[in-house]
């Protein structure tokens, strides 16, 4: 397997996580804006996942992130920076708009936009 085909191959695996992951958590904002706000559990959940989001982005390799510039990389990254580190600095609305407007964009971008150009 070539370098390219490698890389190809690390970029589809860590975006169908990353899918997967904004999948659950449109399942842990059926609840309403109003009941996250007011339960910790959900949101320390969907916390995670903006975790879990990061780390998937981190995974993909930088050459093939380079090719698809309709997503602010950097700042995916440092949102899973900012939760994992500064956790008690979360704004619940914050976290909100994030995962019903960046997350569900995210999700679009990764499987109509990137999977189809990764061999």
């Amino acid at each position: 397997m070539n370098d390219q085909t490698h890389e190809g191959s690390r970029a589809r695996d860590a975006a169908e996580r990353v899918i997967a992951v904004c999948d659950t958590l449109a399942e842990l904002t059926t609840i309403g804006q109003e009941a996250f706000v007011g339960d910790t559990r959900s949101q320390w959940a969907v916390e995670m996942g903006l975790i879990r989001i990061g780390e998937g982005i981190n995974r993909i390799p930088a050459p093939v992130l380079e090719q698809y510039d309709g997503q602010p990389w950097r700042s995916i990254v440092g949102m899973r920076n900012f939760a994992a580190h500064q956790y008690d600095d979360l704004d619940p609305r914050r976290v909100w708009r994030t995962v019903t407007q960046d997350v569900p964009a995210l999700r679009s971008y990764l499987a109509d936009v990137v999977l189809p150009g990764l061999p």
